[in-house]
Order: C-alpha cells, then sequence, then structure tokens
C-alpha cells in the first residue's frame, strides 16, 4: 500500500507489528500524516479491498 499523502510504501507486516486494526488511526512512518486503513468485504475488487485514506480532524 501507498500512502495517499506522500505515495510511500507502507507494507502489511508493518501495520501487524505496529498491531494497527482496521479504521484505527495511525501516523504514517514516513510524513506524520494521520491515516486510516479501512477493509471493504464483498466488493467488486475481490473478498477484500483494503485502502488508506487520510484522516481530516
Amino acid at each position: 500500500m501507498q500512502c495517499p499523502d506522500c505515495e510511500k510504501h507502507i507494507g502489511w507486516d508493518w501495520l501487524e507489528d505496529e498491531c494497527i486494526e482496521p479504521n484505527e488511526k495511525f501516523e504514517c512512518p514516513n510524513c506524520g500524516v494521520m491515516l486510516r486503513y479501512t477493509i471493504d468485504e464483498g466488493t467488486y475488487f475481490g473478498a477484500q479491498h483494503k485502502t488508506i485514506e487520510v484522516v481530516d480532524d
């Protein structure tokens, strides 16, 4: 996956190592922007479609 802000790669292994759950806010390890990843189940893209989005608060 890529950070939508800095477009650096964020690996699933990093998310698992940091114990980040879906819909939980986390900081991009490269640029520091607040992000959240979501999992859509049963979509057009397959059984699970995972995306990362920038969180604006």
